[in-house]
């Protein structure tokens, strides 16, 4: 006799969420891996059959079938039965491939970022603390890099820096730059590049990106930047700058307040910082509707938060919000704070404030 089970309607809405929100976690992993075997490349140059696929990605057959299956399951591309071949549309295309700032395949790698330390994020939920930032390394530099590389190249200088009112003309003239927290300090080459009558100086506490930034540094041939190792509190030793930037780099810190003051100190007078920082409310309830919440919230479990804690202090975590950081700003000496929405991301927005 078979055996009934009556579940309540929500149960069975319940259910299917999660299934579908377990498919969608095994997605992520098959966009990372068809971005770095170059699969979506191949398949937005032309269709083709999984044999033929496989050989123009020199890849082994069977296991390139599989990937295409699952991707095809998921409704990104596209099969027919009749002539057994993929297709990827153009449209589509254009958030998977190319150097268009809507390229988000990187985002699949940054979503699993926390996966291989799930053992350390279960002791630190246990016991409290965090987990150093070197036990992400190598792997997160290269990752911040992939996923926003793009949408620097297509945006900093054009969309992202005229919303200060007055840096790009003292740029132009020659001005003095820090970029803390610059990991690969790909956005630092690219000031210096359009700049070449500032000096920058990137700092970073992480070797492994400043191994990245300055190779990259020498392959550009840049004269005007240097690249030192250091904790961002220590930026009043180098300045006085014009202007500070920091780009995803506040709300990771241990003492966010103690790093402000310390930005605020190294600005000459009138000098601004320009900031990068994950769109979010300080507010849950208001970002209950935001479609991007549960990556930034689950990111920061896996890797904002912990890097943070590991020291004991701030835990701002990844959506520690605009009301949060006028805030602390406003404290930290800075006044006339403005919040800009980022171009063409939706997960971001510029903070320009200048020093009282």
């Amino acid at each position: 006799m078979a055996v009934r089970i009556e579940l309540a309607p929500e149960t069975r809405r319940f259910a299917q969420t999660l299934l579908d929100t377990y498919s969608r976690a095994t997605l992520a992993l098959m966009i990372d891996l068809g971005a770095r075997t170059g699969l979506w490349e191949t398949l937005a140059g032309s269709p083709g059959t999984s044999a033929e696929i496989a050989e123009r990605s020199q890849l082994t057959e069977r296991y390139v079938r599989e990937w295409l299956s699952a991707v095809a399951a998921a409704g990104i591309v596209a099969y027919d039965p009749r002539r057994r071949t993929f297709s990827l549309d153009p449209d589509r295309a254009v958030c998977l491939t190319g150097d268009s700032p809507y390229n988000m395949a990187a985002g699949s790698r940054m979503a699993l970022v926390g996966a291989p330390k799930a053992s350390q994020l279960l002791r630190a939920f246990r016991r409290g603390g965090g987990i150093r930032y070197s036990a992400y390394l190598p792997d997160f530099p290269p990752i911040m890099d992939e996923l926003n590389r793009r949408r620097y190249d297509a945006l900093l200088v054009p969309a992202y820096l005229p919303l200060a009112r007055g840096l790009v003309p003292r740029l132009r003239a020659g001005a003095r730059v820090a970029d803390l927290g610059c990991g690969s300090a790909h956005t630092t080459h690219l000031l210096a590049r359009a700049f070449p009558r500032s000096t920058f100086l990137a700092i970073d506490d992480a070797s492994a990106a400043l191994r990245m930034a300055r190779a990259e540094a020498r392959a550009w041939g840049l004269t005007n930047v240097e690249h030192v190792r250091a904790q961002i509190e220590r930026v009043t030793e180098f300045g006085p700058f014009d202007a500070v930037m920091m780009f995803d780099a506040i709300h990771d810190l241990s003492d966010p307040a103690a790093a402000l003051r310390a930005v605020a100190r190294s600005l000459k007078s009138g000098g601004m910082l320009f900031a990068a920082e994950p769109r979010a409310s300080s507010r849950l309830e208001k970002n209950l509707g935001n479609p991007g919440a549960v990556f930034l919230y689950g990111l920061s479990v896996s890797y904002c938060l912990p890097v943070s804690l590991a020291h004991g202090q701030a835990g701002l975590g990844t959506a520690w919000g605009m009301e949060r950081a006028r805030r602390l700003m406003h404290a930290c000496g800075f006044h006339r704070v403005e919040i800009h929405p980022a171009p063409a991301n939706s997960l971001a927005v510029l903070y320009v404030a200048r020093r009282r």
